[in-house]
């Protein structure tokens, strides 16, 4: 059995299935909730009646022409109109899903003043149009080149500066690694500060499933705090997604 608070990914898990189907296959694997990364590439009234009986814990806000190497617009001075334009379309997606919180990408971009204060007055302003949480994460370089939100400490210096309960962060443990070398110390430091909105994992090596005891010093830590929040299954199957489940019985048990 799924323990309650782990989220299927479906844009990385059951990618053996068609797309619509995989809620389905999740819901099969005992997964109550599950996180959308594009949702808005479907359609929305097929996508709500494939989804029935889970609870949508995350969605990503639309992140532009991903083909062409657009991740976002949140730091990218001179993009405010799209970036306004996408939280509004995510949050009307969100809302019709009835999905818990939305994630809103940052952008490629150096860290610069200029970046930094376009960063905040785009979150300030999201921060004040949404009636659900919004996420913010800091993602490697090396899977995603020049991305503007990637260290552990600059999200956290960025969120105090925001200064908004309502922009949290979306802590993937697995970028949390590649980046800094260890994620414990990091999941404290956002538990005790209390910005922690959502936790990803994937194994890393490869990007895989997680061995079984990979996480579980930080699964413990958040059971040992009551964490109420979801932790997201964002990492490529080796084979078939049903079959690779057997870790994370093994890591929570």
């Amino acid at each position: 059995m799924i323990p309650p608070r782990f989220a299927a990914n479906l844009d990385w898990l059951y990618a053996e299935h068609a797309y619509l189907d995989r809620a389905a296959a999740a819901r099969a694997d005992g997964f109550a909730a599950v996180e959308l990364q594009q949702p808005h590439l479907h359609d929305t009234t097929a996508l709500t009646h494939a989804l029935a009986g889970l609870r949508v814990a995350l969605i990503n806000a639309p992140a532009g022409d991903w083909a062409t190497g657009e991740r976002g617009f949140a730091a990218l001075p001179g993009r405010e109109a799209q970036f306004r334009d996408a939280t509004l379309r995510g949050l009307d997606l969100a809302t019709r899903l009835g999905a818990g919180r939305m994630h809103v990408m940052s952008g490629l971009a150096e860290d610069t003043p200029a970046t930094r204060a376009c960063w905040l007055a785009n979150l300030a302003w999201a921060a004040a149009q949404s009636p659900l949480p919004l996420l913010v994460e800091p993602i490697n370089r090396r899977d995603m080149p020049g991305y503007f939100l990637h260290g552990q400490q600059q999200a956290l210096a960025l969120l105090a500066a925001l200064g908004s309960p309502r922009v949290q962060l979306q802590l993937d443990l697995y970028h949390c690694r590649v980046t800094e070398g260890e994620s414990l110390p990091h999941l404290a430091r956002a538990l005790d500060l209390g910005v922690l909105g959502h936790v990803q994992v994937a194994g890393v090596a490869g990007r895989h499933e997680p061995d079984a005891a990979e996480y579980s010093t930080e699964f413990a830590l958040l059971a040992e705090h009551g964490w109420p929040g979801f932790v997201g299954l964002e990492y490529r199957p080796r084979g078939a997604t049903s079959a690779g489940l057997a870790w994370l019985g093994a890591a929570v048990g």
